[in-house]
């Protein structure tokens, strides 16, 4: 490799404070040809500064050269930042040995001895030369180690304050989520309500309401949107107040909720039917004891007879209508089924029955059946509570997947 090549690949700068010219002589000519570039500095004022301005690579130094403030130079040179890591070779006497440990002493990282030889200065030099480098790599490494941890630090930041922000939204949605549900229930003759609600998550794709009707009447409408999370409750408040809008009187079951899918797919405009719900809609009259049911795509409430320890369903599932949000004009079709006293009709969403235990086998809508079948004499609130302990138990482990809401009415 020619002295230039060697030049263009290294360009090592190279400092000497040395006033021996056959030092000098030697120096510039092993440097230059190792492809170095050299630069002769007076004293040592002149090589601080030369070595904060032109970044050099290295010093040669002559302690004799440096005079009595050659300690306090060195002690500069490592104590200012920008020249810390620049390492010093000193020049000494092969005379005497001490004066290596005496260039040592004064703050140089080696020596080599007069009359300077080639090889034992290169050697030197390239092994300082790598250990600045490799210091430098890490000082440039440290920092941009500092930099990543401080954008970290401001990307932690920010995602705490994004988190918080997400919280309080969703303890938000929570509350108006609450919200929308009854807060009390209507007085209907011969007539009593309750209902348990339960999400899966913060908030739920579940949603029943409880409205009275003239002639001691009241319509109940329970639905559960597809997907769970923060995207079903705001579907639910949606239907909320789609069926506050829907008028009620003088319709049956059948007509009031096709008026609910209507409007609903009104809203929803090119997003249905990918976004749907199934729900059912009773109508329970106390001054005949009768309760008329029609269904969009949702389980059939059960009608639950305590004389006779018995839980059918209202009406068969042939006659249960599409989801909510399928098509523009569905036929839903109602039963009408006289009540004794007694007698509960019990609502409920799939969350309910659909729950897996250990070996994936869901406890299903006929052992819910046969479940409810067997504890018949119970008051609506303590049936509830079977339900949700015998599943519960059934499932043995984890959260329930899915949202659960149950609704009872029974007649006295």
């Amino acid at each position: 490799m020619s002295p230039q090549t060697r030049k263009t690949a290294a360009a090592k700068r190279i400092l000497i404070l040395d006033r021996n010219q056959d030092d000098l002589k030697r120096l510039r000519k092993y440097l230059q040809a190792e492809g170095c570039e050299v630069a002769e500095v007076k004293d040592c004022a002149e090589a601080l500064q030369r070595a904060k301005e032109d970044a050099a690579d290295l010093l040669v130094l002559d302690p004799a050269a440096a005079g009595p403030e050659g300690v306090d130079f060195c002690l500069s040179l490592h104590n200012t930042p920008e020249t810390a890591a620049l390492p010093i070779i000193a020049v000494t006497d092969a005379r005497a040995k001490e004066n290596g440990v005496t260039a040592l002493n004064l703050g140089a990282d080696d020596f080599v001895v007069r009359p300077i030889k080639r090889a034992e200065l290169l050697v030197r030099v390239r092994m300082l030369v790598r250990v600045k480098e490799l210091h430098s790599s890490l000082i440039s490494r440290n920092q941009e180690l500092e930099d990543v941890n401080k954008a970290l630090e401001r990307l932690n930041q920010e995602l705490a304050g994004r988190n918080r922000e997400l919280e309080q939204n969703i303890a938000m949605a929570q509350r108006l989520q609450g919200a929308l549900l009854p807060q009390h229930y209507p007085r209907v003759k011969n007539m009593s309500f309750c209902h348990l609600y339960a999400p899966a998550d913060v908030v739920s794709g579940d949603f029943f309401q409880i409205t009275p009707m003239s002639g001691e009447r009241a319509a109940i409408f329970l639905c559960d949107v597809s997907g769970h999370g923060i995207r079903a409750a705001l579907i639910t408040s949606i239907l909320k107040a789609v069926f506050d809008y829907v008028y009620l009187e003088d319709k049956n079951a059948s007509q009031i909720l096709s008026d609910i899918n209507s409007r609903f797919r009104s809203v929803l405009g090119q997003l249905a039917p990918q976004i749907y719900a199934t729900g059912s809609l009773l109508i329970v009259n106390g001054e005949d004891s009768t309760v008329t049911v029609a269904s969009a795509g949702h389980a059939c409430p059960f009608l639950i007879c305590k004389r006779e320890m018995t839980c059918d369903l209202l009406m068969a599932e042939r006659d249960i209508g599409p989801a909510l949000g399928f098509f523009a004009d569905p036929d839903y079709s109602h039963k009408e089924q006289k009540l004794h006293r007694g007698d509960i009709v019990l609502c409920f969403t799939d969350g309910v029955y659909e729950v897996p235990n250990s070996e994936g086998e869901t406890f299903g809508l006929e052992r819910l059946s046969e479940l409810v079948a067997s504890n018949a004499r119970l008051i609506p609130r303590d049936l509830i509570q079977k339900i949700i302990s015998e599943t519960d138990a059934f499932r043995g482990f984890g959260k329930r997947p899915d949202d659960i809401c149950l609704v009872a009415v029974e007649v006295h």
